[in-house]
């Protein structure tokens, strides 16, 4: 992990040339006016800026890959759709889940989506690996499989792990044994989730398949909300369906639908 000081948004924006330093110092006046009119909450200063004409969504987009590491799956579908999760989900803390059957796209997505929003929000973020059968979020950051989720749930420990942003943590899913099934579905997972909400603004967590895999659906239960990544061409209509009742019977909402491109990494909202 590095230890430079983060970066600011305005700064980065300032020097590629997109705005002055007197504008952004103006929309951070703005955005501490507003901060105290809404009890302590607003948007990030790169949303004000565009709502003053300031800024086009491109640039917004060129300074936030400024500001994440290159190695780092920062996409534009990535960042839209972390846009629309703040605003469905607008709580001190939220809990959003990735499932699909395909478990590469889940965890894709649930990548970007947690990279998007480390980098747009001004709250601290965690990504969780909870699909045992498919698990690769570790490889991705850097990190060892275990210690992870299911080593956390038996112990009843909240651990994240660095990355290379600041505001991001992670945790890796940890080893597949014969108890590590019962460990994501016990009441210490429960009060993991519980301890996360203390210390996070947003937990992503990938879920994998819940549609075959029952610790699946009882991580999904937990969630605030749940993101659907389907496959394009791959039965992609009757998946989202089941997943739509399913997540209906647990009493959790349907948050978007992503389709993933077989073999491209980017993804559009449908």
């Amino acid at each position: 992990m590095s230890n430079k000081p983060r970066q600011r948004f305005g700064d980065t924006a300032v020097r590629l040339g997109y705005v002055s330093s007197e504008q952004v110092t103006a929309a951070l006046s703005e955005q501490a006016r507003r901060r105290e009119a809404n009890g302590g909450r607003t948007g990030p200063i790169g949303s004000l800026l565009q709502e003053k004409g300031l800024l086009t969504p491109t640039q917004i987009t060129a300074v936030l890959g400024h500001l994440a590491s290159s190695d780092l799956p920062l996409t534009e579908d990535g960042i839209r759709l972390a846009a629309r999760l703040k605003v469905l989900h607008a709580g001190q803390s939220n809990v959003i889940g990735l499932a699909g059957s395909v478990g590469e796209d889940a965890a894709a997505a649930a990548a970007e989506i947690a990279v998007a929003l480390a980098v747009i929000e001004q709250g601290r973020v965690l990504l969780v690996d909870a699909d045992l059968h498919e698990a690769t979020l570790h490889e991705r950051f850097g990190h060892p499989r275990s210690p992870g989720l299911v080593e956390q749930a038996l112990q009843g420990q909240s651990v994240g792990l660095p990355t290379a942003l600041s505001s991001l943590d992670v945790v890796p899913a940890g080893t597949l044994n014969e108890s590590a099934v019962a460990a994501l579905m016990s009441p210490q997972a429960a009060r993991l989730v519980a301890a996360w909400r203390e210390r996070y603004r947003y937990i992503v967590v990938n879920l994998g398949d819940v549609l075959h895999r029952p610790e699946a659906a009882v991580s999904a239960s937990r969630c605030d909300g749940v993101v659907a990544v389907l496959r394009a061409g791959l039965s992609e209509k009757p998946e989202l369906r089941a997943m739509q009742q399913m997540l209906a019977g647990l009493k959790v909402g349907l948050s978007g639908v992503v389709l993933a491109q077989p073999g491209k990494p980017a993804r559009k909202r449908a």
